[in-house]
């Protein structure tokens, strides 16, 4: 009778949480406690909320261990926990802690991995006051194995907000993965920290090929006042390592704090076609191989870049021997294609205000390697400490097309020990244009009123390093006929010999 009574009361007291709003995940048996296998029960509370009636899963401090997961029929979407719509997933700040449990994805098997929370065709979603460690120390890739293990997975849905969590020590695909055709996601006041290569380990997680802390392909996506770091760079950088991946359109990136990435920030097609509207603003983009990347598999347009403050570093890979404040991959190729990330062209790219600048650099230093552009500018913006390229504009199957570059300002470069090197303030080349018939190339660009500096450090910096490979002020390496298309105006140059040198590549 005393059992009967229990679980009568239990009854009523579920009944009471569900009517409140309010679902208290120990009510339906999870412990917290760090050792039992918490899964199911964490299941049950989210099964008792209706999808109709929005519903808090409340998690109580503790430290919730998952150590199960269910097998889909899905390519890599195993779960945890399965989610539906109408659920705020809500902790006790920094007390509560969901915790992966050690080797359940470890095991040279495609199926043994699980994302964390899975959700389909989900709405009205939100994540706050968690602490989610996703244990990748030990849950390390084997070699020549998939791994796809996220802390939120979800496809096709709407009206997420996560905020104030803390999600940390991924070794899958990526920490967040937000696909499908979706809108309105908001990611704000989080912090993301360790994954990929370094997984909060000495130990590096050195199959895990691809990696980025926050994928989303949504349209209308927010990332705001984040804070992304690996927190030891040099594993870390061991491999490719993103921040934030943005594939959807009326989509920004707004004073996060990144650290440690390669890229910090991709700007990457959307998989429905036509990327618009996306803003990257007010960033700080610290010891990042790579600031800002594009992924161009379809054309851009409407891209603004404006007041980052990009830091380089070198790589830390044999495979990487350059680094760029801004990146649009592989002009001046024989092939375009997706692989390549050189597939289509950018419309109305804005680049205005940004601070890029270089550390002494064991790689080949860029604040800008572009192609592809058409009615844009760069305006405005510092460039501090490159090795090799102020901002280096190379030909493609597109070509350029009314580029504005003016008032921007160049400082204190250094030698590098490249022979092979072409080094300058701007350079630019199109070895495409001149094998294809009626190609495109450069038309209307025009540099004006750029500061093109040397400080007197700088100059006694120069004179006792001096490296093996040639500074050119402005370098054009473009067929003849493209010449008379690009127009230097009013330039401010240090050194009389450091002006324009051209060489006609017909």
């Amino acid at each position: 009778m005393k059992g009967l009574a229990f679980i009568k009361i239990l009854i009523l007291l579920s009944m009471h949480t569900i009517a409140s709003g309010k679902i208290n995940v120990k009510n339906y048996g999870a412990r917290g406690d760090g050792k039992t296998d918490d899964t199911k029960a964490i299941q049950l509370a989210i099964n008792a909320a209706s999808p109709l009636i929005k519903t808090i899963i409340y998690f109580p401090a503790g430290i919730y261990n998952i150590a199960s997961y269910t097998i889909t029929s899905n390519y890599l979407e195993n779960y945890s926990l399965l989610f539906h719509s109408n659920l705020d997933f809500e902790g006790d700040r920094k007390k509560t802690i969901i915790r992966v449990a050690d080797h359940i994805f470890d095991k040279s098997d495609t199926n043994a991995n699980a994302h964390l929370f899975y959700g389909r065709q989900t709405k009205n979603i939100s994540f706050s006051n968690l602490t989610i460690d996703l244990n990748g120390a030990n849950n390390l890739v084997p070699e020549n194995i998939i791994k796809n293990h996220s802390a939120i997975f979800t496809a096709h849905g709407s009206n997420y907000y996560i905020h104030d969590i803390t999600i940390k020590n991924c070794s899958g695909n990526d920490m967040l993965i937000i696909m499908g055709e979706g809108s309105n996601l908001v990611i704000e006041n989080c912090k993301f920290l360790n994954g990929g290569n370094f997984v909060g380990t000495s130990i590096p997680n050195k199959n895990q090929y691809d990696y980025s802390f926050i994928y989303t392909e949504w349209d209308n996506t927010l990332v705001k006042n984040n804070f992304i770091k690996q927190q030891n760079i040099d594993i870390g950088l061991g491999n490719y390592s993103g921040g934030i991946e943005l594939h959807g359109s009326n989509s920004s990136a707004i004073n996060n704090v990144i650290e440690g990435c390669w890229p910090g920030i991709y700007i990457s097609s959307s998989t429905r076609g036509l990327l618009n509207n996306v803003l990257v603003k007010n960033n700080q983009l610290i010891n990042c191989i790579t600031g800002i990347s594009f992924w161009l598999k379809y054309p851009m347009k409407n891209i603004s870049i404006d007041n980052n403050v990009i830091k380089l570093t070198h790589a830390r890979a044999s495979k990487l021997n350059i680094c760029a404040g801004i990146l649009v991959p592989n002009g001046n190729e024989k092939e375009y294609s997706n692989v390549k990330a050189n597939a289509a062209p950018i419309f109305n790219l804005r680049i205005i205000g940004n601070t890029i600048e270089a550390d002494t650099m064991k790689s080949l230093s860029y604040a800008m390697i572009l192609h592809s552009l058409h009615q844009s500018v760069i305006q405005d913006n510092m460039i501090t400490g490159m090795n090799c390229g102020g901002i280096m504009l190379a030909g493609s199957k597109w070509g350029i097309d009314s580029l504005d570059v003016y008032n921007n300002t160049f400082n204190d470069f250094r030698p590098n020990n490249d022979k092979h090197a072409v080094a300058g303030y701007f350079i630019l080349t199109d070895n495409y244009s001149a094998k294809v018939k009626d190609a495109p190339g450069f038309q209307n660009v025009i540099f004006r009123n750029n500061n093109l500096l040397r400080s007197k450090n700088n100059e006694r910096y120069i004179a006792k390093n001096r490296g093996n490979g040639v500074f050119f002020g402005v370098f054009i390496g473009l067929p003849s006929k493209m010449i008379d298309n690009i127009r230097l105006k009013n330039n401010i140059y240090t050194d009389a010999t450091e002006k324009t040198y051209i060489v006609k590549t017909d």
